[in-house]
């Protein structure tokens, strides 16, 4: 067909050829698909790797940033956009920036997958909020598989109830995808709020008659009844207290704003007895927490002594320890509080050797310091203000549930917690409410002005650079992993000579993961290279503060004659876990072997009449040897 100079060309020539529209499609399938699977990281359990539980989640979540980095560059390739810059990506790159600089330049910090980890999560924040915020319905399928986590974690745990599906530790029936009942309780509790709000949110589908178009919403709901199903089946069974309060919380959130907001207008009739309703349920609150502390008294009585301890370390560390760092420097704390004789007798009946603070908000202050954790309290402020602003229950109500379980869990120290606060977070933020009421949002309140910043390549090129970057770093360490997964039949076999030669090689790789170097210097210990085993357990006491570590340290000094290091040794881990009789009975046979028979009678004493937690054969052994002492 001929036009003229004046005549328009047809519309036809302006659209994109049928490849371009295929391609297009292609492209748009991969990228919502790619996101699917960094929130699938919480499947991912790896046997065959060292630490294959969180290691396998490790690799899978490296992968999906390499994806998502790569397919956001092809997408945006050519493009002309802008993309608003708003406060909240402000407080999140100063945080990560303050986090990341108090760690590595002030206390040196060699917890270099923590490093990565947080700077891969920063970045998926960004990459969730350009996705989300591109399409109203790309946020549709991510919504969707964050319930779809719950349900499967649900029938996974209620499988190995069941017995027909193995834990992932030995210790515990119930474990889902993740090491321990803990965090899987809490996974689910997170879930649970959302589910919920999409429950409530689309329980107008039921009443009306069904018409195919609206199959998502269908899809949605049904989800989300399945969900909160599977969840209240198995999430009591955890017996995680921290899950209930966050799951019944955040679900407390959704309901008070349908209530309020959203309807059940119906219900009028009651608000005249809402104050009779506020104390059966401020009673119920009262007797519930009694009896949460009851259930297991000396477990609840063990995290306040967890967060005393925390908060005075945070206090002497008004800048932190740097990340990776808590738990060595909790055992320091704790073992100069009892070796100075405050502890009392309840505290030293329940006192541990943490892992983690039982308390996010104080591990962040003890690692990272004060500055980094008052944005950090600031970013997860705003969220939640932004995302009742913006009326996006069901992911503020999952993010409000995810704050109330970190007040006595550890879930942003497990990375699928991670993963989903970078979503929940990116979802609350993205620009797909209706702009006139976003309009009228930024005008009325000053902490919703933006910028917009020149975006073509430039942001997915520098994200894509630094995860380059990341990846680069953390590639040798998969071999690495697979190649400690195999040797650990050498040392659980006491194969120890063979073991050194095949850890050795891993050392440079692995050295911030506590137990492949508890494993390396034990290695080490019992071929006798005792100054070469105490070399990686000094680097072990700096992650983690188990008595038993000084207790090899100990026995390795002992070996070198290095006696006051010995003493030193054992002391300390004598005091990390006050109940524990071993590092006494290892002191006492210490003292033995130095002559110093009235120090060794004094200190079999203590070995014969502390009364350990578990009484054991080895207790009984260890008691009859100090029995001989003291008749001596």
């Amino acid at each position: 067909m001929i036009h003229s100079k004046n005549e328009p060309a047809s519309r036809n020539e302006h659209r994109p050829t049928r490849g371009k529209r295929y391609a297009g499609y292609f492209l748009s399938l991969i990228s919502n698909f790619s996101y699917l699977f960094v929130l699938a990281t919480v499947f991912v359990v790896r046997p065959e790797l060292g630490n294959g539980v969180a290691s396998g989640k490790y690799f899978w979540f490296y992968l999906s940033m390499g994806l998502i980095a790569v397919i956001l560059v092809i997408d945006h390739w050519g493009r002309k956009q802008a993309v608003r810059i708003k406060p909240i990506d402000v407080m999140i790159l100063l945080y990560g920036t303050s986090a990341l600089s108090v760690s590595y330049f002030l206390h040196s910090s060699e917890a270099v997958t923590k490093h990565i980890l947080l700077i891969l999560v920063i970045l998926l924040y960004f990459y969730f909020r350009l996705f989300l915020s591109a399409s109203k319905s790309n946020g549709r399928l991510p919504v969707l598989f964050f319930l779809v986590t719950g349900l499967v974690e649900a029938f996974w745990g209620l499988r190995q109830l069941y017995g027909l599906e193995h834990s992932q530790h030995h210790l515990f029936r119930l474990t889902g995808s993740f090491f321990n009942p803990g965090p899987y309780a809490c996974y689910l509790s997170v879930v649970m709020p959302a589910a919920f709000g999409y429950l409530l949110r689309d329980r107008g589908c039921t009443k009306v008659r069904f018409k195919l178009r609206y199959w998502p919403v269908y899809l949605r709901w049904g989800t989300a009844l399945l969900t909160c199903v599977g969840i209240v089946l198995v999430l009591p069974a955890a017996m995680s207290r921290a899950s209930w309060l966050a799951a019944g919380g955040g679900c407390a959130f959704v309901a008070y704003f349908y209530w309020k907001h959203k309807g059940f207008r119906k219900l009028g009739k009651i608000a005249g007895y809402s104050r009779w309703i506020l104390t059966v349920m401020l009673a119920l609150c009262v007797l519930g927490g009694i009896g949460m502390y009851r259930l297991k008294k000396d477990s609840a009585d063990g995290r306040a002594l967890t967060w005393k301890i925390a908060l005075q370390t945070a206090i002497h560390h008004p800048f932190g320890v740097g990340i990776g760092y808590f738990s060595g420097s909790y055992g320091h704390e704790q073992a100069a509080y009892f070796a100075s004789g405050k502890g009392t007798e309840q505290e030293q009946h329940v006192a541990g050797n943490p892992e983690y603070g039982f308390n996010e908000y104080l591990q962040i202050a003890v690692e990272q310091g004060v500055i980094p954790l008052t944005l950090f309290l600031g970013i997860m402020i705003y969220n939640v203000y932004a995302g009742i602003r913006r009326r996006r229950i069901a992911a503020t109500a999952s993010l409000v549930a995810l704050l109330i379980a970190a007040t006595a869990s550890y879930p942003f120290s497990v990375l699928p917690f991670l993963t989903v606060t970078a979503f929940l977070s990116a979802r609350i933020h993205s620009e797909t409410s209706d702009r006139k009421k976003r309009s009228e949002s930024d005008s009325k309140f000053s902490l919703f002005q933006t910028c917009k910043f020149p975006y073509s390549l430039i942001l997915p090129g520098i994200f894509l650079l630094i995860v380059a970057g990341c990846l680069y770093n953390r590639y040798p360490t998969y071999p690495a992993y697979r190649q400690w997964g195999r040797s650990k039949a050498l040392y659980h076999a006491g194969a120890y000579g063979s073991g050194v030669e095949a850890y050795a090689p891993l050392y440079p790789l692995l050295a911030d993961q506590l137990d492949f170097l508890f494993e390396y210097a034990q290695c080490l210990s019992k071929s006798g290279r005792y100054a070469e085993s105490n070399a990686v357990l000094e680097k072990a006491v700096k992650i983690r503060c188990d008595p038993m570590l000084y207790n090899v340290m100990g026995r390795n000094c002992q070996s070198l004659r290095r006696y006051a290091e010995a003493e030193a040794c054992f002391l300390k881990a004598a005091h990390i876990v006050p109940v524990r009789i071993y590092p006494w009975y290892l002191l006492a046979n210490l003292y033995v072997e130095t002559g110093e028979m009235e120090k060794a009678r004094a200190t079999a004493r203590i070995v014969l009449t502390k009364e350990p937690k578990v009484q054991s054969t080895a207790v009984r052994e260890m008691r009859e040897k100090m029995k001989e002492i003291t008749r001596d």
